[in-house]
């Protein structure tokens, strides 16, 4: 796999601490929304709990962790495929990211 272009690259890295900040708001409202249900059912709601961060934490670490130019790519793909970065933002990218990070999620549908 190519790697991606130095001035993706840059961008990229300008923009991760906004993304991740993001990914960590939605994953905050998430826990909101499940803490103000729990109607006394506290057990329950923490084993909810649990399983949510759990499984987002795994979200997260496909995401940002091990974040270097080579794998640059899978990354974009994953916050473009969990809508972290929109069309619109993807369009700041060079036209061969764009076409690698839609195949990757392609690939992965």
């Amino acid at each position: 796999m190519r790697t991606i272009p130095e001035k993706d690259w840059k961008h990229m890295r300008s923009t991760k601490p906004r993304i991740l900040n993001d990914a960590c708001a939605r994953i905050l409202a998430d826990v909101e929304a499940i803490v103000q249900k729990r109607d006394g059912r506290n057990h329950e709601t923490y084993l909810t709990l649990w399983n949510l961060l759990k499984t987002k934490d795994a979200e997260i670490a496909s995401m940002f962790d091990n974040f270097k130019r080579s794998t640059a790519l899978f990354k974009l793909a994953a916050w473009y495929g969990y809508g972290l970065v929109s069309q619109s933002e993807l369009t700041l990218f060079t036209e061969e990211t764009q076409n690698t990070v839609k195949a990757i999620n392609e690939n992965l549908r």
